[in-house]
């Protein structure tokens, strides 16, 4: 190629020499320009041969001879001509590729001046190409329908993937694309982390750059790419130019950059909706305050907001928070506004609250929110009235003991900090004296020594260095996220009893912390699937006082906890006097109940907290928000005429958010106790246990007066024994003893006794 275009500009070179030639040989002398007949005509062609000449690529010296030939009157002799090297295909001024752009850096075919082909690449995929060809807000690999850089097409319907559906499907605290390791595009459908990590996870500086992963390194977009090396030309979130004009450049100081790896430098709400960096503005203000009067209307919630304007905020969460809260309820805040929070600007909201003319603003909470970068929209609420609000932002940091940080300096983390006895501590900082999970001394004897190596030791803090449980029996941990293991081999005489079921033999211990308000479902099964015995949990575990439930060997489903609040609780898997041929399983599902109104956190900012805010109904509550009219609980009247006035000193009142004082009751009221079960035949075992399983507990003997003075009687004869708890005559045996008033042949039984056949259990509420 190189010498076909030598060639031919020499080819050029002689042609011109001939056209300057023919004319030159016909000027006469002396007819020149000058008035005194000199010779100064000969300077013309000269002139405009060295022009033409020098456009062809020759030198002087070629441009000498051939003018000198020329007037010489004899053909030019271009054979000791010094021809130049030609220019390059990307830098002659000529349209080689013929597609209207021309040389570097103009033509894309072009990698710089020295490129000697103009010919364009192929074009890049429609997920690689930095442009939102289906016009959905999302770019390339961040368009849920890329499954990665190489599919051709962004069309389709977005539908949820593992890597775009909000959840954290493989478990390891990052949630979706860019922030999954697993995710090489918001398309793949799988969050599952390879081993090793992809380049932009792994940290380290893969490409040299002095930069790592992402969100920092513009080679990478997301924690899924594999491939660090910075791309040309740079993406505009890390070219050094202002590309979008708003006053700001690259990542992070634009907020239209979520990474310096982001292809576009624009607000993703899209150029007349500015996307403002609420964590920067917090950084200076204690809050921002805006006017919604004017705003552009690009924008509406799921709630409403289709009023007017909004004003558009990126939040960036870059680490664990208990609690994120946008609020919006401030005097300042003149008119109703609709409040929305997204993953994304175009995306779908995870909340919306809408305000009204009473109560213009609104609030919107997390709990535990995944780190990553929020979209909050503040919008217009109302046709009829706009104006000025203010917004602030509540970050709730984890307690120190689980925080991912070293607060106290020591160079220790969380519960491999002595400071910490449990994820919960409010602080790092160390005791006096060394607890024993951190003495460096095998206090149990078990040659392992302090936290992490004993297994005995649940945290650095812990202060007893011996297994959870002084039963000699084995044990194995599960914590919050529950799980399947596989159970040690137990057999011969056992160290407890249920209350359900009179299986004898060997127990094993499942020590189950949980460090959330959460539900249980358990099972111990053989090797082929069967229940494997009776299974009982405990609150303590040596104390058979503490049962609080039971699933008697000859079921087969689950055991279940409905509500059990954060702690440590003791399952017993009976395994018999045999030991089993194979190692039983056991399989735990833990379902956190985590939410606004257990989770120990102000979370609408009001100073009142879970049972003590208006705004929830129970424990289970979503959300600590007040109720536009305060509910009976929180109301500041006695609305059941008890002389007791909301929660908590009305019985009535689970919460403040309670809407009615008078107490729930799932059965019947006789007087002012809840009567929920009556058992109608004879009941072996525990009446305890028996009342658990239908949601109540043992009457108590003055309830017992009670009930009986409102008018309940038994049904017959054979409620000759009626079942009481903590009444002071039960002798501890086998608890018989007179009833009074009710004749010497009827009995109280206290109800723990396994061989007493309880004829008439009465359980309360």
């Amino acid at each position: 190629m190189e010498s076909l275009r030598v060639s031919s500009r020499l080819l050029l070179a002689v042609s011109t020499a001939v056209v300057l030639y023919g004319p030159l040989a016909c000027i006469p002398a002396g007819s020149g320009a000058g008035d005194d007949g000199s010779s100064e005509d000969a300077a013309l062609p000269r002139d405009r041969g060295a022009l033409l000449l020098d456009a062809q690529g020759l030198t002087d010296g070629a441009v000498d001879a051939v003018i000198d030939a020329a007037v010489d009157g004899a053909p030019p002799d271009l054979s000791t001509a010094d021809a130049a090297p030609p220019a390059a295909a990307c830098a002659d001024g000529l349209d080689n590729d013929r597609d209207g752009r021309v040389d570097f850096p103009d033509d894309p075919g072009c990698d710089g001046p020295e490129d000697d082909d103009e010919d364009d690449p192929p074009p890049a995929p429609g997920c690689d190409d930095g442009i939102d060809n289906d016009g959905d807000g999302m770019v390339d690999a961040a368009d849920p329908d890329c499954t990665g850089p190489l599919d051709p097409t962004e069309a389709g319907g977005n539908q949820p993937t593992a890597c775009s559906d909000g959840a954290d499907n493989d478990e390891d605290g990052a949630i979706d694309f860019p922030d999954d390791p697993g995710c090489v595009a918001a398309g793949h459908n799988t969050e599952a982390d390879p081993l090793p990590l992809p380049a932009c996870a792994n940290g380290v500086d893969d490409d040299g750059d002095g930069i790592v992963d992402y969100p920092d390194e513009p080679g990478c977009a997301g924690r899924g790419d594999e491939d660090e090396a910075d791309p040309v030309p740079a993406p505009m979130c890390a070219n050094g130019i202002d590309d979008d004009g708003n006053g700001t450049t690259d990542y992070p100081d634009d907020s239209g950059c979520r990474a310096a790896g982001d292809r576009l430098e624009q607000s993703p709400c899209g150029a007349e909706l500015p996307l403002i960096d609420l964590n920067a503005h917090l950084a200076e203000q204690p809050d921002y305050r805006g006017d919604l009067a004017g705003s552009s209307s690009r924008l509406v919630g799921s709630c409403g907001g289709a009023a007017g304007g909004e004003l558009a905020f990126a939040y960036t969460v870059d680490g664990p928070l208990d609690a994120l809260t946008f609020d919006t309820r401030h005097p300042e805040t003149e008119a109703p506004v609709v409040m929305y929070l997204r993953d994304a600007c175009r995306g779908d909201d995870r909340q919306c609250d809408r305000g009204a003319l009473e109560s213009p603003g609104t609030a919107l909470s997390l709990v535990r929110p995944p780190p990553g970068r929020y979209v909050v929209v503040v919008d217009t609420g109302s046709r009829d009235v706009q104006g000025r609000f203010r917004l602030t932002v509540e970050a709730v940091e984890p307690p120190a003991c689980r925080n991912g940080r070293d607060d106290d300096g020591d160079g220790l983390v969380d519960l491999a900090d002595p400071g910490c006895a449990e994820t919960e501590d409010a602080d790092e900082v160390d005791p006096p004296a060394p607890p024993a999970c951190a003495n460096g001394l095998d206090d149990d004897g078990d040659g392992a020594i302090d936290y992490p190596d004993d297994v005995d030791c649940p945290a650095a803090g812990g202060v007893r260095e011996a297994p959870p449980c002084a039963l000699a029996a084995p044990y194995v941990v599960l914590g919050q996220t529950g799980g399947e293991i596989e159970l040690p081999v137990s057999q011969g005489a056992g160290v407890a009893a249920s209350q359900c079921d009179p299986a004898v033999g060997a127990e094993v211990i499942i020590v189950l912390s949980l460090s959330e308000p959460s539900a249980i479902e358990a099972q111990v099964l053989t090797a082929q699937g069967a229940q494997a015995g009776a299974l009982f949990a405990r609150t303590i575990c040596e104390d058979a006082e503490s049962e609080f439930a039971c699933r008697p060997g000859a079921r087969q489903e689950a055991l279940v906890a409905q509500y059990l609040e954060r702690g440590t609780y003791f399952l017993f898997a009976e395994q018999g006097f045999a030991a089993p041929a194979q190692p039983n399983v056991a399989r735990v599902v833990v379902t956190s109940l985590l939410g606004a109104c257990n989770d120990g956190v102000d979370n609408d900012a009001d100073g009142r907290i879970d049972l003590d805010d208006p705004g929830c109904p129970d424990g289970l509550g979503e959300s600590e928000i007040d109720p536009a009219v305060a509910p009976q609980c929180s109301d500041g009247i006695d609305n059941d005429m008890n002389g007791l006035i909301d929660y908590p000193a009305d019985e009535g009142c689970e919460a403040a958010g309670d809407p009615e004082e008078d107490p729930d009751c799932v059965g019947e009221f006789f007087g002012d106790v809840c009567l929920v079960a009556v058992s109608e035949a004879c009941q072996n075992g525990s009446a305890r246990a028996w009342c658990a399983q239908n949601g109540g507990r043992v009457i108590t003997f003055a309830e017992f007066q009670a009930v009986v003075a409102a008018g309940w009687s038994r049904p017959s004869a054979n409620y000759h024994t009626v079942t009481v708890d903590a009444y002071a005559q039960c002798d501890g045996d086998i608890g018989n003893c007179g009833i009074p008033g009710w004749g010497d042949f009827n009995h109280w039984n206290c109800g723990d006794d396994q061989d007493y056949c309880n004829r008439a259990i009465m359980c309360v509420q």
